[in-house]
């Protein structure tokens, strides 16, 4: 059997080396480019492990020769002539009856990755595996061709193999979390933890955890928190972790690394904007308003900010200050219906503030009339695309619970169309 390299061409196998290389060290960061790789399902062991080379075995050699022929190998390997040192190492190899030249096997595999024939190196390593099962550098030779053949299930148990005889060496970790997530094993999570486990200064692996387990559809929140805290300074990982801290509703949680980011961009607009909603939610309105007045110092027509604004003076029933935000929003963006939905909102606010102020907390036709104003915005934000099918459930909502004036309430009220009720005087200002 001839051993050349068949598949792959010499500038290929240079340069796809390289990249493992390159990402067994620093990692893999864009996912779908993973997945775009694809995984080949071929045969992983050669079919034939034979060579020309068996013919030179002898049961009657004198093992000194064995040793003449690896001494003569090892010289010309010694100044990298590859190709004169690979039939003395083969005759070494097929007459070493004691496993004192075992080490012939690591040298073949690293002439033959040299002069980039990856098919030789396979054989040479699964012959040498089939008598050192627990020989990292066979495994790390068959495990690097496999993955340059993209044969990923082929890689992975050489991997395995690697880490469970050296298990703190991290990109033999690093290329497995890489492999399992190829062909779409969940180990992947476990790998990529020992990871981080190994280095936890290293921000980029907790940030490639977080992307793993979000992308098998585990909560990535313990992830992003760790990449955040090993490195608060890096503004990515901490809107990440903000982020993801507000999403799942942990207001409190969310607060520390957007404020870490305004200590490196102190008008970072969209840090601005989360540490204002953070301290809505957690009821701390004045802290909520100076963040929103602040961003609108930078950004004055900032329409997403104005609603925010308005939204707050609304739960603090200043509703005629909310009206005003709103305006401006308004005044901004006429076709954005934001502002519509964000006054319908304060309206609903006045009903239940003007309600509570009476003895007797009884929904009246002013407070059908206000909600009626709530719907008529609502009809315009309708209008939005973007908001259309929210505006609509709000209005069928409004009309389920029977909320606006029926046909008998405003023939018993000649048809008003204004309120009466001073607590609402604000509306007709």
């Amino acid at each position: 059997m001839k051993l050349k390299i068949d598949s792959i061409s010499r500038y290929g196998f240079l340069l796809v080396t390289a990249l493992i290389l390159t990402m067994a060290q620093a990692g893999f960061s864009q996912f779908d480019e993973l997945e775009a790789l694809g995984v080949e399902e071929v045969p992983c062991q050669p079919d034939n492990l034979t060579t020309i080379y068996d013919q030179f075995a002898s049961d009657s050699l004198e093992q000194q020769q064995v040793g003449i022929w690896y001494s003569l190998a090892r010289e010309e390997f010694k100044y990298n002539n590859f190709k004169r040192a690979i039939p003395y190492y083969w005759k070494v190899l097929v007459n070493d009856n004691t496993g004192k030249f075992k080490i012939v096997y690591q040298k073949l595999t690293q002439c033959y990755y040299s002069l980039e024939q990856p098919d030789s190196v396979l054989i040479v390593c699964y012959r040498g595996l089939e008598k050192y099962p627990d020989n990292v550098t066979l495994h790390y030779y068959a495990g690097l061709v496999h993955d340059l053949k993209g044969q990923s299930n082929c890689a992975i148990p050489h991997y395995e193999a690697m880490v469970q005889q050296k298990p703190k060496e991290k990109s033999y970790w690093t290329k497995l979390a890489y492999l399992y997530y190829q062909v779409g094993d969940e180990k992947a999570i476990e790998a990529q933890e020992k990871v981080v486990e190994l280095d936890p200064s290293d921000v980029e692996a907790s940030r490639l955890l977080a992307e793993i387990m979000e992308k098998f559809g585990y909560d990535p929140l313990k992830a992003r928190e760790r990449t955040y805290r090993n490195d608060p300074t890096n503004i990515d990982n901490a809107m990440a972790y903000g982020k993801a801290a507000f999403d799942g509703g942990l207001y409190g949680e969310a607060i520390s690394p957007f404020n870490d980011i305004l200590k490196q961009e102190p008008k970072n607009i969209i840090a601005m904007e989360y540490l204002g909603r953070c301290h809505e939610n957690l009821n701390q309105m004045s802290k909520a308003l100076s963040y929103y007045k602040e961003i609108l110092q930078i950004e004055p027509r900032n329409v997403n900010v104005l609603c925010l604004t308005a939204s707050v003076y609304g739960r603090l029933n200043e509703f005629k200050t909310a009206r005003s935000y709103i305006n401006k929003a308004e005044r901004v963006d006429r076709g954005n219906g934001l502002p519509n939905m964000i006054m319908a909102e304060v309206y609903e606010n006045a009903v239940t503030y003007c309600m509570d102020q009476r003895k007797e907390n009884k929904l009246e036709y002013d407070d059908k009339l206000v909600y009626s104003y709530a719907v008529d915005e609502l009809k315009k934000a309708t209008k939005d695309p973007n908001l259309s099918n929210e505006a609509k459930r709000r209005i069928n909502q409004f009309e389920a619970a029977l909320l606006l004036p029926s046909t008998e309430d405003k023939f018993m009220h000649k048809n008003r169309s204004k309120t009466n009720d001073a607590c609402y005087s604000w509306i007709n200002e």
